[in-house]
């Protein structure tokens, strides 16, 4: 099932856990050094292994080859935080194989040759790497990886060496914001060592108060340890949250209901919203309902509004070309849709 329609562990902090692993086959170059036919090469290579002679896993995965989906499908991708904004930006011999339950995708000439993701809900780095270790176990018995038996998988960019892991959790922490005290815990957790991004990864914003907490450095630590470090860290910043949300709801109770209160009538009842008012909306009936100040809505549904309203699955789903003020409209409608 997909992490954005189930309620997982610590959610109402913690709304999915990712692992990704980082893999490159032997005898071709990283994909930014790959010309047009190399890297096809690499692509059907893949796919070819993935999915056997016999097609297997056809009927749990689908193969997507980037290069012949518009722009739009291949950005709705990326909202629904399936396949990453640099392999859609550059789709031509790129391609990726995307369970149907939407918790595993394999990307392939990304940064690196194949990147597996997997995901699941709430705080649950364990589950999400059991799913990503049977996909990365597979290709391994059918492909030449690129492997050194003294720094471990080999890969583009030099922090992932190693385990060729890099695992994160997209932590909702307004909390910490209302209450001043964001800043020190982003800087604290880049002093131990670990990434704070946007929601959508590097390069992005943090709208609706959502982040992306993730280890940087593999070399030199197993997958074990290396998920043990980023639980113990993002436990403690799940402790830190709730503690300053009860903080600012014993501050002013009534505003705190208010606000949350006043943002599911707006999301339910306007004609037209830009993204990013949404998302702040969004953020502030996320933290009421973790409160109990609001009713009638769940976290399941706020999710998948967060993955709905992104310009380009809105576009996807209108199925014709739009400009800004028709996109906010028909972002409106989805809005109503999904929470009422």
């Amino acid at each position: 099932m997909s992490w954005y329609m189930d309620k997982g562990p610590d959610s109402d902090v913690i709304l999915s856990s990712r692992v990704r692993l980082a893999r490159n086959l032997v005898g071709h170059p990283f994909p930014s050094r790959l010309d047009k036919e190399q890297a096809a090469v690499v692509s059907n290579k893949v796919s070819e292994s993935f999915f056997g002679e016999t097609r297997d896993h056809r009927a749990e995965y689908l193969d997507v080859d980037l290069g012949c989906l518009p722009d739009e499908d291949r950005m709705a991708l990326v909202e629904k935080r399936l396949i990453s904004e640099d392999l859609a930006r550059f789709g031509e011999c790129r391609r990726a194989i995307i369970s149907r339950d939407e918790s595993v995708s394999v990307m392939v000439n990304e940064e690196d040759h194949i990147r597996i993701q997997a995901m699941s809900p709430g705080f649950d780095l364990n589950a999400a790497y059991r799913k990503a270790e049977s996909v990365a176990l597979l290709l391994e018995s059918r492909l030449p990886i690129a492997y050194s038996g003294k720094y471990g998988f080999l890969t583009a960019c030099p922090t992932n060496v190693g385990t060729g892991m890099r695992a994160s959790v997209m932590a909702h922490l307004p909390g910490l914001a209302m209450a001043g005290l964001l800043r020190g815990a982003v800087e604290s957790l880049g002093k131990m060592g670990f990434a704070v991004r946007g929601n959508y990864g590097e390069h992005s914003q943090a709208a609706g108060h959502l982040f992306q907490i993730s280890n940087q450095i593999t070399l030199g630590l197993g997958e074990d340890e290396l998920i043990a470090d980023l639980g113990r860290v993002a436990g403690q910043l799940l402790a830190q949250e709730r503690k300053a949300r009860k903080a600012v709801y014993d501050t002013d109770p009534i505003g705190l209901e208010d606000r949350s209160g006043r943002a599911l009538a707006l999301l339910r009842s306007a004609r037209r919203m830009s993204s990013a008012e949404a998302m702040t909306l969004i953020s502030d009936v996320r933290l009421g309902l973790s409160l109990q100040l609001v009713e009638g809505v769940t976290e399941e549904a706020l999710n998948r509004a967060i993955i709905s309203i992104g310009p380009a699955s809105i576009q996807k789903n209108a199925g014709h070309p739009m400009n800004e003020f028709e996109r906010d409209v028909e972002r409106a409608k989805a809005l109503h849709t999904i929470l009422i």
